[in-house]
């Protein structure tokens, strides 16, 4: 089967994906890259060159280990974009065209996933160069690390996608649609329920530190790779929302008039909780969520002052 232009493009996003990820671990030791994420999670450096090395040797770990995932995924998506089963070759293509993108990148945030996960399973290097030093009791949980509008937002969106499936189920259309939208829907369920348990092994394992600080450092990169996870279920609960929800206005669509109205009106519905979702989840800073669980006093060091608070100002200088 020759190829077309789609899977053309499709191979060169791939390719070029595979050249960023393989760079990637190259930057991650610079101070500008450290820096970016430290702001992210807002710890402060404070200029500790020793911190510095330390938290680049982490990152770069992370970065080697996402890269791999990385590299694993793009080799598991090629096969699947010659194949054609991406694109209308198929009757399985025809239905899932619209959603290719989504499919890729939720294979490829799979990958990753896995990759920063392994990340974090022995002991940090400077551990293994100086032992532990201090425990922490009781130990977090995944709800410490992950905040509530992506962990629970992943759970919502794949019981929205179960319903709309049974919903789809009912409807009196082809097997084929059908068919489409369950493997979906339990595609999504399957990776929510690996996720939750690959998340909570994680969080259960010892975590040993040589201070307090790099702890706190410890606990940043846990809650990073514990979204990174839960991006995985949020990707194909999406996936299976718009298949199902696709076919059911296509359907609806067939009906009049009527049927016309409800595709606009649900359409655009979706379109706008999709975007008001995001701009909740980005305003709300989800990267900090694990420092005002943890540590609270260092997650109000991070916090602006409130506009108009009655703080009082400096005392003017002598003389002035």
């Amino acid at each position: 089967m020759s190829l077309e232009w789609p899977e053309w493009f499709m191979l060169g996003w791939l390719a070029l994906i595979a050249v960023i990820a393989v760079l990637t671990p190259a930057w991650m030791p610079r101070p500008r890259t450290i820096g970016r994420f430290a702001r992210t999670v807002g710890l402060p450096l404070d200029g500790d060159e020793e911190l510095e090395r330390a938290v680049g040797e982490r990152l770069r770990l992370r970065a080697r280990w996402g890269t791999l995932g990385t590299l694993v995924g793009i080799a598991a998506c090629v096969p699947i974009v010659l194949s054609g089963a991406l694109t209308t070759h198929s009757d399985w293509g025809a239905g899932i065209a619209p959603f290719a993108w989504i499919v890729l990148l939720g294979v490829l945030f799979t990958g990753r996933g896995i990759g920063v996960a392994i990340s974090i399973l022995p002991a940090p290097p400077e551990v293994r160069r100086h032992g532990p030093r201090i425990a922490r009791l009781p130990r977090p949980t995944v709800a410490d690390y992950v905040a509530p509008i992506e962990r629970t937002g992943a759970r919502v969106l794949v019981a929205t996608a179960a319903l709309l499936a049974v919903g789809v189920g009912l409807m009196p259309i082809e097997i084929g649609p059908k068919l489409l939208v369950a493997a979906a829907t339990l595609g999504a369920l399957a990776a929510l329920v690996a996720v939750e348990l690959v998340s909570a092994a994680l969080v259960a394992r010892p975590q040993p530190a040589v201070n307090e600080q790099l702890l706190r450092w410890d606990d940043a990169l846990r809650a990073q790779t514990l979204r990174d996870l839960v991006s995985v279920p949020l990707m194909f609960g999406a996936l299976a929302v718009f298949t199902a929800a696709t076919t059911g206005l296509t359907w609806a669509g067939s009906l009049g008039d009527a049927g016309m109205v409800t595709v606009n009106v649900v359409g655009n519905l979706l379109i706008l909780a999709s975007l008001v979702v995001l701009a909740f989840s980005i305003a709300l800073k989800p990267a900090r969520y694990y420092l005002e669980r943890l540590w609270p006093a260092q997650y109000a060091d991070t916090q602006p002052p409130a506009y108009g608070s009655a703080t009082p100002a400096p005392p003017a200088a002598e003389g002035a």
